[in-house]
């Protein structure tokens, strides 16, 4: 089966069956973020060695792992990743995926509520672009927490609700409306619904509300490495207010520690 397996045509098949209302544009999006997913988390993999420490001989959980390419990655850097899924489809693709790629981590269908381990179990978490399609954040990350031994860290990644364009539907602004006013701006646009992808939208100050509920997180300070002067200004500025320099990225980025 792995044989015949190819990422473009299986994520065109995946994005116009499960997306109907999405537009051509939407859709082309998602099936070109596929065809990119295992070269992106390959340097996901760069990050998290240059961030936290090298993946190999950890056991990492994968939450949210979507088509497989984030979990294949760390895989292939001798991680022992265990991805979780709660679309059957996702899971099956990512089987496909993975063995295509001769690639061995474990995927596991979940409810979505109950991850399927005990406490203390992980030395690593990733949560990549799947933040802001959950339903419940604050039991979400208190699940990855539960699971993470003491001193575990998350890679946590989620777009950016002060980013202008938001990065779905790709209208500008959208998502700095009220969630039922944005809905109807979308539709009028025949954009895919929010509801349609269970789209939230957070920035930074509102995953500190999430994690305050969660509870148990730290959030590691990180001063980075940029020669600019302007920059390392802004940052130390940022960094006295216990601000993360990445707050107005795209995507917010940031490594999460299990207190001890």
């Amino acid at each position: 089966m792995s044989d015949n397996f190819d990422i473009k045509k299986v994520a065109r098949e995946y994005a116009y069956s499960k997306f109907p209302l999405a537009t051509k544009k939407e859709n082309e999006k998602l099936i070109e973020d596929w065809i990119r997913k295992l070269d992106v988390a390959r340097k996901i993999v760069s990050d998290f060695k240059l961030r936290i420490t090298d993946p190999r001989g950890m056991k990492i959980l994968d939450a949210g792992s979507g088509n497989g390419g984030t979990a294949i990655a760390f895989a292939e850097a001798g991680a022992n990743v265990f991805g979780i899924e709660v679309s059957k489809e996702l899971i099956d693709i990512s089987k496909r995926f993975a063995a295509v790629n001769n690639a061995k981590p474990e995927f596991i269908l979940y409810d979505g509520k109950k991850i399927p381990f005990g406490d203390n179990v992980f030395d690593a978490a990733l949560s990549i672009s799947v933040l802001e399609h959950v339903s419940d954040p604050v039991n979400y990350l208190s699940e990855i927490l539960r699971v993470l031994k003491p001193g575990g860290y998350l890679y946590l990644a989620f777009p950016n609700r002060l980013w202008p364009r938001e990065t779905h539907t790709l209208l500008w602004f959208v998502h700095w409306l009220p969630y039922k006013l944005a809905e109807k701006i979308v539709l009028m646009f025949k954009r895919n619904p929010l509801s349609e992808n269970n789209l939230h939208f957070y920035n930074y100050w509102g995953l500190k509300k999430i994690l305050k509920k969660s509870g148990g997180w730290d959030i590691m300070f990180e001063k980075g490495r940029s020669r600019n002067i302007v920059k390392k200004i802004i940052k130390a500025i940022l960094g006295f207010f216990h601000i993360s320099y990445r707050v107005f990225f795209p995507h917010i980025m940031l490594i999460l520690r299990k207190k001890v």
